[in-house]
C-alpha cells in the first residue's frame, strides 16, 4: 500500500456555504467524484502554503486560512492507498470560480447536503478534524 501526503480546503463563501468540486471523469484516482479543493503538497512547501495555491489553482479563488484541522490518516483498500491529509477550513470572499482542468463542475452547499454527493473516500473525516459534521 502507497502513502500519500495532501492537504485538503475546506472552502466557505461569505454565505457560510461549502464549495464542492466534482472531478473530471480523466482523473487519475476518484473520475467524477465530488471533493474539497485539494492536492499533493510538494517538497519543503508548508501545508498552509500548499493548501492556498491548490485553491487557487483549482478555482481561480484567493482563500485564506481560518483554522487548521487535524491531520488524518485514510485508508482507501480498495485502491490501496493511504492518504495522510491536512485539513484546513479556508474562507473566501468571492463566488466567481474559475475551474481548472482538474475538475468539471462546482456547487456551493450548505455543510448538512454534503453527504447527498457522491464523494471521495474519507471526506466526513476532514469534516470532524475541523469541526463541522
Amino acid at each position: 500500500m502507497k502513502t500519500y501526503f495532501v492537504v485538503t480546503g475546506i472552502v466557505r463563501n461569505p454565505e457560510g456555504k461549502i464549495l464542492l468540486l466534482r472531478k473530471s471523469m480523466d482523473d487519475k484516482v476518484y473520475p467524477g467524484k465530488w471533493s474539497f479543493c485539494s492536492g499533493y503538497v510538494k517538497e519543503f512547501e508548508a501545508g498552509e502554503d500548499s493548501v492556498l495555491r491548490e485553491i487557487h489553482e483549482e478555482t481561480g479563488l484567493s482563500a485564506s486560512i481560518d483554522k487548521p484541522g487535524k491531520v488524518i490518516e485514510i485508508i482507501d483498500e480498495q485502491k490501496k492507498r493511504k492518504w495522510i491529509v491536512a485539513c484546513f477550513l479556508c474562507t473566501v470572499r468571492s463566488n466567481g470560480i474559475k475551474l481548472c482542468h482538474e475538475n468539471s463542475e462546482y456547487r456551493w452547499v450548505l455543510p448538512n447536503e454534503i453527504h447527498s454527493f457522491d464523494m471521495v473516500p474519507g471526506l466526513e473525516k476532514d469534516l470532524k478534524a475541523l469541526g463541522i459534521s
